[in-house]
């Protein structure tokens, strides 16, 4: 029995194998037809879904449009360009003084007004001599060149690194004017109120201070002397002064103390150094009238005949060429106009 048992289940399992093996290839084809049919909807699928991203987001058309505009950008650079010029042509505009209103060149609320008692009288019959300097040259080529027409005996005073400062000076100076250069120094309200490039401040170090001045002087050729750009501050500083004068005395510059500040130290060091000095007597035009500038230059004149000489301080304005043009023409013979240098001497 159990040998017949035996034999029956080899006989099952041989009949589950053939079945088996018959049903295989069958089984493998379905298989395949099934994982074609997924790579078919797979393919489907990506079809649709860059169809629908080609036509349904607007960032790619916005990037096609954006391509597709590019060439319209050479049409927008000339413009640019033009604009570009017409600013440029407004900042040289500016500078060449175009609006009628006068440009504040000086600051005068730490002018010293007390008249400077000479101690040297007038000598008897000697024609007076006054000696005009006009500061802040630098900015308004055709104010300057004026000034200088009207007498070639009156100084100017260039700034250093102006815009036009080279030019001009060249010109005057082609023209047979002294040049002075015109050095600014720290005011009282620094910073509020500057000075402008190339300041002497009285926080700089020696060094620094000097390095400054020596390119300051570079920067304006031909001059004979010095004058002090503002430098209310500054100037009542001795120590400064004195490293200042040390370099102008090296280089054979005179000084001229344009008096901003009441307790200006600048006349005790040139005495101290050695230095060819004076002191300016009036101011012409710290009010832009002419009215009020020719009255100035009359007292300028009326100093002169009391002590023998004096000087005058004016800058580049309208009004002050209206004034002097009226007003010098009436010297002859009286007064004698002479450059700044003349009236200069070591102080006693």
């Amino acid at each position: 029995m159990a040998a017949k048992k035996k034999v029956k289940k080899k006989t099952i399992s041989r009949r589950q194998t053939s079945r088996w093996k018959s049903q295989k290839p069958v089984v493998l084809n379905e298989f395949k037809k099934i994982l074609v049919g997924i790579a078919i909807l797979v393919s489907v699928c990506l079809t649709v879904a860059m169809i629908a991203d080609l036509f349904f987001q607007p960032g790619r058309v916005e990037k096609k449009t954006v391509v597709q505009k590019q060439p319209d950008k050479p049409k927008i650079e000339p413009i640019q360009v033009d604009i570009t010029e017409e600013k440029s042509k407004t900042k040289v505009a500016g500078l060449k003084e175009k609006s009628n209103k006068p440009i504040k060149y000086e600051v005068f609320e730490d002018v010293d007004h007390t008249i400077i008692e000479k101690s040297i009288p007038p000598v008897k019959d000697q024609i007076p001599k006054i000696a005009i300097i006009i500061d802040d040259i630098g900015y308004d080529k055709k104010i300057a060149l004026a000034l200088c027409d009207l007498n070639p005996d009156i100084t100017f005073s260039i700034l250093p690194f102006a815009p036009f400062g080279k030019y001009i000076s060249e010109r005057l100076y082609a023209k047979g004017s002294q040049l002075m250069l015109h050095l600014p120094m720290e005011p009282v309200k620094y910073p509020s109120i500057n000075p402008g490039p190339g300041a002497l401040l009285s926080s700089m170090s020696p060094d620094v201070l000097i390095d400054q001045l020596r390119k300051n002087i570079k920067d304006v050729s031909n001059i004979a002397g010095v004058n002090n750009h503002m430098g209310s501050e500054l100037t009542s500083h001795s120590d400064q002064m004195n490293q200042i004068f040390t370099i102008l005395k090296k280089k054979n510059l005179f000084f001229i103390d344009s008096r901003t500040a009441p307790k200006s130290q600048c006349k005790a060091s040139a005495r101290l150094l050695r230095l060819k000095f004076a002191q300016r007597d009036v101011f012409l035009d710290n009010f832009q009238d002419t009215e009020y500038i020719t009255g100035q230059f009359k007292e300028l004149i009326d100093l002169a005949k009391k002590h023998g000489s004096a000087i005058g301080i004016g800058h580049p304005y309208k009004a002050t060429l209206e004034a002097l043009s009226k007003e010098l023409p009436k010297l002859k013979n009286k007064v004698e106009i002479v450059r700044a240098s003349t009236l200069t001497a070591i102080p006693g």
